[in-house]
């Protein structure tokens, strides 16, 4: 299969890469480097970027986690805006856009984050997004013509090889959920790979404090999170430098 792979530069991004491409082609997107540029905030970007590439059986995005960490108090409209543009609307519009052109029976698989259900101080502008993009999976699955799948993954802490900590998880451990549903034949799931987190009874009802973060605070790989607002320029998984994942 021919499988576009948006932000694959990224942490999670080159994890799925290498996994998907053993048995696939894999036509990697990011922002300034990939076999094809595309700013995934832009929808012209977008729409020359499936022009460029044409038929594909199936699309991954692995984007979104450039996402604003701010304490709660500071939190302004433009900040909310960033995070809903980021993690909802732009992968919303990769699927709207990229549906003329998706072979029938075709796939697409997001990305959302384990601060769908658990809350953070710093993870408001972002946490409240996923919980949305894993909504809109759900209700509106049945509703894609032509046999299309959509689905969602959702990472835990994503941590590099060897690092250990409760929930974190790493990029190779998370692209096996990308395959399955890529290769499978689910659709409107999430596929939550939260490395031990249990899953609350509902979004937002479980703390990701100061004590879980210290527990993986030392897994980080001198990644930096965004905690101050910066101009409105794409980064994140379409970056070639890691940062901390905060979704």
């Amino acid at each position: 299969m021919k499988v576009i792979l948006v932000g694959a530069s990224g942490k999670i991004g080159r994890g799925v890469d290498k996994a998907v491409s053993v048995n696939h082609e894999v036509v990697r997107v990011g922002l300034a480097d990939g076999d094809v540029q595309c700013d995934y905030t832009d929808p012209e970007s977008v729409r020359r970027m499936f022009t460029t590439i044409g038929p594909y059986h199936a699309l991954v995005s692995a984007v979104g986690d450039d996402s604003r960490f701010l304490p709660f108090e500071e939190l302004a409209d433009d900040d909310f805006r960033y995070g809903f543009e980021r993690k909802f609307l732009s992968q919303i519009r990769l699927m709207t856009l990229g549906k003329p052109t998706i072979h029938d029976g075709g796939s697409f698989t997001l990305t959302s984050g384990f601060l769908s259900h658990y809350s953070n101080r710093r993870g408001i502008a972002t946490g409240p997004f996923n919980g949305a993009l894993e909504t809109y999976v759900e209700h509106t699955a049945r509703f894609w013509p032509r046999g299309i799948r959509i689905n969602v993954v959702s990472p835990g802490p994503v941590v590099g090889p060897g690092r250990k900590g409760r929930g974190a998880v790493t990029s190779e451990q998370c692209a096996e959920s990308y395959v399955q549903a890529i290769e499978g034949t689910m659709t409107g799931r999430v596929l939550r790979v939260w490395g031990g987190f249990p899953v609350p009874e509902s979004r937002g009802a479980a703390i990701y404090g100061r004590r879980i973060e210290a527990a993986i605070s030392n897994t980080r790989t001198g990644a930096a999170i965004s905690n101050r607002r910066t101009p409105e320029t794409p980064q994140g998984n379409q970056r070639t430098g890691e940062r901390r994942r905060g979704d």
